[in-house]
């Protein structure tokens, strides 16, 4: 009878400490994100299910609203029926008015770098003149001021908190300190203190493509680069159980129109996206033995066609991402997803 006493009382009878880790993924890998919340949140009868929200990039827009309480579901509807509200999360929440006439002067000044020193250095190899113009190159084609002022102005219209003090739950936005060259995490270690919608913005910042963020004298950059999912801050955080939702995996070989003929940007994104997987999977394989006493799931799309593959920060497909997102993961969650849902009911495990 004691053996079995002793048995019960050490099953594990408290609800666990849950955590959702985003990954970047530009607009179209947000929108993914808000699908994948609102067929989660759909099974659980609408009910809050976690405690500590890690957001990187373009999933900091998304954590920092779950954070404050908004519902994914929500989210879900204003956008796929392109309802006129404040989180229609439409082109002017990250390219301002005057966004396309600023890119223009930026490339102009990048021709301009490299044709003049071009015709200075006629007999330096390419490389060689490049780095002669570094200091006349644009540091990116558009601001992140316009995703800031965004996120600032619809946290005030539905009275939700840009603290990460105020906020009742944990929320973590990471970014890279770009000259220190090291991971610093808003909402924790000193940097509570930040805006959200700044902490959003400062992480947001793709390199190349957004100028870097500047923040009291730092210049931050995305909080991808190096780093996938972040998911061992949610474990830092005494998360039992996280779950890791990945937006961005390596588009697949059609056998149609090779990458190559898709031009540059194609290349560059699917070069990212295969760097980003094997990161992610890496970090998840060490945080398995690292913190044993930790569940981690991963929600990802699949490697066949899907709507996510294009343009990461295009609009094109973002109603269509959104709406895979949830099919997707709601037709996931009849299957592979049965255990995570039981979690994050609070269904006990035994811990022998």
């Amino acid at each position: 009878m004691k053996i079995l006493e002793r048995m019960i009382g050490r099953w594990r009878s408290r609800r666990p400490r849950c955590a959702l880790a985003l990954a970047g993924g530009g607009v179209i890998g947000g929108m993914y994100e808000v699908g994948v919340i609102a067929a989660i949140e759909e099974r659980l009868n609408g009910g809050g299910c976690f405690d500590i929200y890690v957001g990187c990039s373009a999933g900091s827009v998304v954590a920092s609203l779950l954070a404050n309480g908004v519902r994914a579901s929500e989210i879900h509807q204003v956008i796929d029926q392109d309802l006129e509200h404040p989180l229609n999360f439409r082109r002017g929440a990250v390219y301002a008015s005057n966004s396309f006439r600023h890119a223009a002067g930026r490339f102009g000044r990048l021709l301009w770098a490299v044709g003049k020193n071009a015709m200075t250095g006629m007999r330096e190899s390419v490389p060689d003149m490049l780095a002669a113009a570094e200091r006349d190159l644009p540091a990116g084609f558009f601001s992140l001021g316009a995703l800031e002022r965004y996120m600032r102005e619809t946290f005030a219209a539905f009275g939700l908190q840009n603290s990460f003090t105020a906020l009742e739950r944990v929320l973590l936005i990471p970014a890279i300190d770009l000259d220190r060259a090291q991971r610093v995490v808003f909402g924790r270690n000193g940097l509570q203190d930040v805006l959200i919608s700044e902490a959003v913005a400062a992480s947001s910042a793709i390199p190349g493509f957004f100028e870097p963020y500047t923040l009291r004298g730092r210049d931050y950059v995305d909080g991808g680069v190096g780093f996938s999912g972040h998911a061992d801050l949610a474990a830092e955080a005494g998360a039992d159980v996280v779950l890791v939702v990945n937006p961005l995996v390596p588009s697949p070989d059609s056998g149609v129109v090779p990458l190559r003929n898709r031009g540059l940007y194609t290349i560059m994104e699917q070069a990212g996206r295969i760097y980003s997987q094997n990161l992610l999977q890496l970090g998840l394989s060490a945080l398995r033995i690292k913190h044993p006493r930790t569940e981690f799931h991963l929600i990802q799309p699949g490697r066949e066609d899907t709507p996510l593959f294009g343009p990461s920060m295009g609009f094109e497909a973002s109603r269509a991402a959104l709406r895979y997102g949830y099919g997707s993961t709601k037709e996931w969650l009849e299957g592979q997803g049965v255990p995570l849902l039981r979690r994050l009911q609070g269904v006990p495990q035994p811990v022998w």
